[in-house]
């Protein structure tokens, strides 16, 4: 059905009968969630719509009053020049007056005044009192409804610009990209592309527009797609395309497109500088981040709050805790997310006291903490079980009605199972209105941890029966649990679910199957498993010689552990200890080959 929808004319005009078809594409926009933006705090919008000018905005040039058409120049200088409500009102009480012909053009001015100044409802009462109104009145209300985060407001005026039937510019493009962009609605930017090949509307700004529009859709080929094809860049389309590889985890390709942006003389913005150090905190590229941080943050931008919250962000995700402080020390300003990022990196690298400490001088100096501080302050609680801090947290997010927000419930639910706090843990998510897998892993590891084993598979069953789909991290928790029980029915009805996802390769989820398997005495099951592994870490060898030891098969197991050195994994004092106290002493000479040995248990 989609091919036959045609929304925009061979004339380059909205039509309206098709307006209702526009809303058939809302449930595209649950595919994919938003892209975060880079550790900033204001709003980063590289393709924001102008403001008016007489040059863009005049809309009878053959207007034969001279002396009229040199006034209305004059106000709109004197509007765009307006940085108080008080001096926008004296000219806009001049403006109501008058100025024929010109009246267009300056209303235009009087929106674009307005919104800059973040007075929507003034713009919109000159937008509604417009006798006449072009495609500049449009673009500038809706660009303003965009710039100030009002898209629903946007979204029905853009539909009520379609039903006018005046045919859009390329300001106008970028505006309703950027909707798109916003909406998550990819059927309808997909359309608008086609608009923009159609009516030959491809420019700089309009395809930078595009390339962050498939990127926020999550479709980062069809962004590359578009980029590879621009034929002039600068400095927000290397931006945005490097952005988008960093938000979508696509490390290197930021690193190989600053390195061409360099190349090719283009100067790095506060923006792009953000993302590659986002890049580098990611990818713990340690040793670059130090570079930027020397060779452009200290030359370029060294009193940004928002590169030095990125440069907070990318030491604490490195692991280098002392340099993060020492940035943050440094800092003559600092917002809500620098001190976020902060507390979230001591609690990430088990710190929790100085997260603690922080979050207190935080809340004395009265700065404002958001949802995702309060999560990271329940993990740093959680990595060093402050119960009582926790509890008083907890009371705080009651308070201000937040215990809703699905990732801090979720992380309320691991703090209990952490402080071996079960009854707290499920009262927590049975209040919950909407959970999702982190959520029931959460619980489902908890109660593994816990010793609750059957309530671990009770709420593996509950979860699977609301539709949630287990990760990797359920069917190893849940497997333990089982392992725990010696119950090989329920692990393999559990390695069925397994086979038949993604998950079968993970080598975490095969080391747990193959703990279960030997802890339940099917030898020949975990062994299966084990040979079939794709990847194999130190934990799957210690899962299966400490299987074949448990289970009585001493040559087997030290088969195996020779195997290992072989292969260059070292065997850790645990494996020792549990095949020694399981089979004896053994020797090995060093010119004995590793599958001959001797054994000397009370067996023999």
């Amino acid at each position: 059905m989609l091919s036959t929808i045609t929304l925009i004319s061979s004339n380059l005009c909205f039509h309206t009968p098709l307006l209702s078809l526009i809303n058939t594409h809302n449930s595209l926009n649950q595919i994919h969630k938003p892209l975060n933006k880079p550790i900033i705090t204001h709003k980063y919008h590289p393709f924001q719509c102008y403001s008016a000018t007489y040059e863009d905005y005049q809309t009878h040039p053959s207007c034969s009053d001279n002396s009229t058409n040199s006034y209305a120049a004059e106000f709109g200088n004197l509007l765009g020049n307006c940085t108080s409500i008080k001096e926008v009102r004296r000219l806009h009480v001049v403006v109501a007056k008058g100025f024929g012909d010109s009246r267009v053009f300056l209303d235009n001015n009087l929106i674009s005044v307005y919104v800059r100044i973040g007075r929507l409802t003034d713009a919109r009462k000159v937008f509604d009192q417009m006798l006449e109104r072009n495609v500049v009145s449009w673009t500038a209300m809706l660009g303003g409804y965009l710039k100030h985060g009002y898209e629903d407001e946007g979204w029905r005026l853009f539909m009520d610009f379609v039903d006018s039937e005046i045919r859009a510019n390329s300001k106008t493009l970028v505006c309703c990209l950027n909707m798109c962009s916003g909406r998550l609605d990819f059927e309808l930017g997909r359309q608008l592309h086609g608009w923009v090949i159609k009516g030959n509307f491809g420019n700089m700004i309009v395809e930078s527009a595009l390339v962050y529009f498939y990127a926020q859709c999550g479709h980062l080929d069809e962004a590359f797609r578009v980029f590879d094809r621009m034929r002039e860049y600068d400095v927000v389309c290397w931006t945005t395309i490097i952005t988008a590889c960093s938000q979508h985890g696509r490390t290197k390709d930021a690193f190989m497109l600053f390195s061409r942006m360099l190349s090719d003389g283009f100067a790095p913005n506060e923006f792009t500088v953000c993302s590659v150090l986002k890049a580098c905190g990611e990818e713990k590229a340690l040793k670059f981040g130090r570079q930027l941080h020397g060779t452009i943050v200290k030359k370029l931008f060294r009193n940004d709050v928002f590169l030095g919250t990125s440069l907070v962000d990318m030491y604490a995700k490195c692991g280098v805790m002392e340099d993060s402080r020492i940035v943050f020390d440094g800092m003559r300003r600092r917002n809500m997310v620098t001190w976020t990022c902060i507390i979230a990196g001591y609690a990430r690298n088990g710190r929790g006291e100085e997260a603690i400490n922080l979050f207190r001088v935080m809340k004395r100096r009265k700065i404002f903490v958001n949802k995702l501080t309060m999560v990271s302050m329940i993990r740093a609680c959680g990595s060093i079980k402050a119960l009582q801090t926790g509890k008083e947290l907890h009371a705080q997010i009651l308070k201000n009605h937040i215990e809703d927000n699905i990732y801090i419930a979720s992380t309320l639910v691991w703090l209990y199972c952490k402080c071996g706090c079960y009854s707290y843990a499920n009262s927590v998510l049975q209040r919950m209105t909407f959970r999702d897998v982190v959520s029931w892993t959460a619980m489902i590891s908890g109660c593994a941890r816990l010793g609750h084993e059957s309530e671990a598979l009770e709420f593996l069953k509950e979860m699977v029966g609301e539709g949630v789909i287990p990760n990797p991290f359920t069917f190893s928790s849940a497997l333990k649990a089982c392992a725990k029980l010696e119950n090989v029915w329920q692990g393999k009805l559990i390695h069925s679910s397994v086979t038949k996802s993604p998950a079968l390769s993970n080598v975490f989820v095969g080391s747990a199957l193959i703990n279960m398997y030997s802890k339940c005495g099917y030898v020949d099951e975990a062994i299966e498993v084990f040979d079939s592994m794709p990847e194999k870490n130190l934990v799957s060898w210690k899962a299966m010689i400490v299987g074949y030891a448990k289970n009585g098969l001493c040559r087997e197991a030290m088969k195996l552990m020779y195997q290992m050195e072989a292969e260059g994994i070292e065997v850790d004092d645990y494996i020792l200890a549990t095949v020694l106290t399981a089979c004896g002493d053994f020797e090995r000479s060093d010119d004995e080959d590793p599958a001959r040995y001797s054994l000397r248990s009370g067996d023999q």
